[in-house]
C-alpha cells in the first residue's frame, strides 16, 4: 500500500515483451508531469534499457548501473526530457552483469521522498529481475494486449504481485485491433480481478512517435493512444480526464489543402 509520507511508487508490468509497457510507462509518465505532478521514470527492466532511447536522450553517461554498483548517486544518473525526469538503463553488458539490482529498492526509496510520482518500468515476465523491479512498487498497472497468450501470462504476473503485497490496480488493454477474438473489457475485469483503465487501440501515430523518439503524448496529444494515456494519468492524479478535442472535417479538409498548397510553393 501507499505510504501517505511519500510519493507513490507505480511499477507498469507486463506478462510478456511486445505489449507496449515500455511505451505506456514513458507516455503515462510525460503525462502526469503535464499535470504538474513531480514525476520520474525509473528503467528497472536493466538489461534492455529502452526508456532513455524512447525519451530521445541519446547520451546519458552516468546511467542506473553505474548507481547499482555503487560508482554513483542516483542524482547523478537523472536527467529531464520532455518535461519529465528518468533515470535510464545502461547499454553496456558488462555493466549489467556487474550491478547489484538488489540495491534498486533502496533506490526508489531514495527517490519518491522528493516525487509525487515514479513510474518504474519493469522487465516483463516472472524473471528474477522482473521481480526484483516488481518488489520496489506500492502499485502495478499491468499492460497487456486483448489476446490469451498475453492474459495468460499477466495472471502470473499478478499472483507474484499479490504474493508481494503490491497492489494490482488497474489495467490498460493496449493495441486493440478489433478482432472478434480478442477478449473484451469486462471478461478481462473478471480473469484478472480489478477494472481496465484504459482500451487502447491500435495506434500508427504511437509507432511513428516511437520511431521518432518522442512520447505520443508529445507529438500527437490527439491520438487514441494519447487519450487513453491521460486517461490512466487523470485516474492516478484522481481528476477527470482531459476533454478530448476532435478536429471538425472542415478544418480537417482546410489543413490538407494548405499542406499540399505549402510543399507546391516549396
Amino acid at each position: 500500500m501507499p505510504n501517505t509520507n511519500t510519493g507513490r511508487v507505480v511499477a507498469i508490468a507486463s506478462g510478456k515483451g511486445g505489449v507496449g509497457k515500455t511505451s505506456v510507462a514513458v507516455n503515462l509518465g510525460v503525462a502526469l508531469a503535464q499535470e504538474g505532478k513531480k514525476t520520474i521514470i525509473v528503467d528497472g527492466d536493466i538489461s534492455m534499457a529502452s526508456v532513455g532511447i524512447m525519451l530521445g536522450s541519446k547520451r546519458n553517461p552516468v546511467n542506473l548501473h553505474h548507481v547499482l554498483m555503487g560508482e554513483a548517486a542516483v542524482n547523478e544518473a537523472t536527467y529531464i526530457a520532455h518535461g519529465v525526469k528518468f533515470v535510464p538503463a545502461g547499454l553496456s553488458v558488462e555493466r549489467i552483469k556487474r550491478a547489484d539490482h538488489e540495491k534498486l529498492a533502496g533506490v526508489i526509496q531514495e527517490l519518491e521522498k522528493t516525487h509525487d510520482f515514479v513510474i518504474v518500468d519493469c522487465a516483463p515476465g516472472i524473471a528474477n529481475e522482473s521481480l526484483t523491479a516488481l518488489k520496489t512498487a506500492h502499485e502495478v498497472i499491468l499492460v497487456v494486449n486483448p489476446e490469451p497468450t498475453s492474459l495468460a501470462d499477466a495472471l502470473k504476473v499478478k499472483a507474484i504481485a499479490e504474493k508481494n503485497n503490491t497492489k494490482l490496480i488497474g489495467l490498460i488493454s493496449n493495441m486493440k485491433v478489433g478482432d472478434r477474438g480478442e477478449i473484451r473489457e469486462g471478461e478481462l475485469e473478471k480473469l484478472l480481478g480489478c477494472r481496465v483503465l484504459a482500451t487502447i487501440p491500435f495506434d500508427e501515430k504511437a509507432k511513428k512517435a516511437s520511431t521518432a523518439q518522442i512520447p505520443a503524448v508529445v507529438k500527437f496529444p490527439d491520438s487514441d493512444f494519447a487519450y487513453g494515456i491521460n486517461r490512466v494519468a487523470a485516474f492516478l492524479c484522481g481528476s477527470l480526464p482531459k476533454t478530448r478535442v476532435k478536429k471538425g472535417i472542415v478544418r480537417s479538409i482546410f489543413e490538407s489543402i494548405a499542406s499540399v498548397l505549402k510543399r507546391r510553393k516549396g
